[in-house]
């Protein structure tokens, strides 16, 4: 899985790179030229304590060169577990739907193992910086288990198939002020870090694109033993 991840996260920084040499970011809604509609519904995995310090740290870092990037607060950094239904401007559903989901997968995932998680590494994306995610196989096996459980009853509309175990930490909200000093920062933090950490409960929640206007619908603990 290492070996999996490596190259997906080399490609991932390869365009990220090259689009912060271009340098024409511009996210009317992170520079609040106007509110975000755009809402999903997603499983997700929350970070201790010390990770987010962590980040914390190396977002600081990041922003002396670049004070306008969008650094995601502590409290927003989370790693998608499953996208059930991307964000969008159009997202509803019905209270009946919801609570098929919720019910659906608090008896599926009562058959799923904690997983850990090791994060270490920044990389550029397009949009944005992430700190690169390894993850045991529990998690492989996980996402793929409710893929193919909740298909057969519920609509699954992920906005991509996500296999990596990347954690959001900053968003490009306007052009920078220093796109090579921020690739050189990168480079120094390649191999950053970020500390080790078994996920034993996940958060199912009705969230923005940017995990800031949250609402928790359910929590449920992974309890199976592997």
């Amino acid at each position: 899985m290492k070996k999996e991840l490596d190259g997906l996260y080399k490609s991932i920084d390869q365009k990220g790179k090259a689009a912060i040499l271009k340098n024409q970011f511009n996210d009317p809604y992170l520079c609040q030229i106007k509110a975000d509609p755009r809402r999903g519904l997603t499983l997700l995995a929350r970070l201790p304590v010390h990770v987010g310090r962590n980040i914390g740290y190396a977002q600081q870092k990041l922003r002396i060169a670049n004070p306008n990037l969008y650094c995601y607060p502590l409290a927003d950094l989370h790693l998608t577990v499953l996208d059930l239904i991307g964000a969008r401007a159009d997202f509803s559903l019905a209270p009946a739907v919801l609570a098929a989901y919720q019910n659906s997968i608090k008896e599926l995932l009562a058959n799923c193992c904690p997983f850990s998680v090791t994060l270490q590494g920044l990389i550029a994306s397009p949009s944005g910086i992430l700190a690169a995610g390894y993850y045991s196989d529990e998690l492989f096996e996980l996402r793929d288990f409710l893929r193919l459980k909740l298909a057969k009853e519920l609509p699954l509309a992920e906005r991509y198939q996500t296999a990596s175990g990347h954690v959001t930490i900053a968003r490009f909200k306007e052009p920078l002020n220093d796109p090579n000093g921020l690739l050189f920062d990168l480079a120094k933090m390649d191999q950053l870090r970020f500390g080790s950490f078994v996920v034993n409960q996940l958060d199912l929640v009705i969230h923005d694109w940017y995990n800031h206007d949250v609402k928790v619908i359910d929590e449920f603990a992974l309890t199976a033993l592997s």
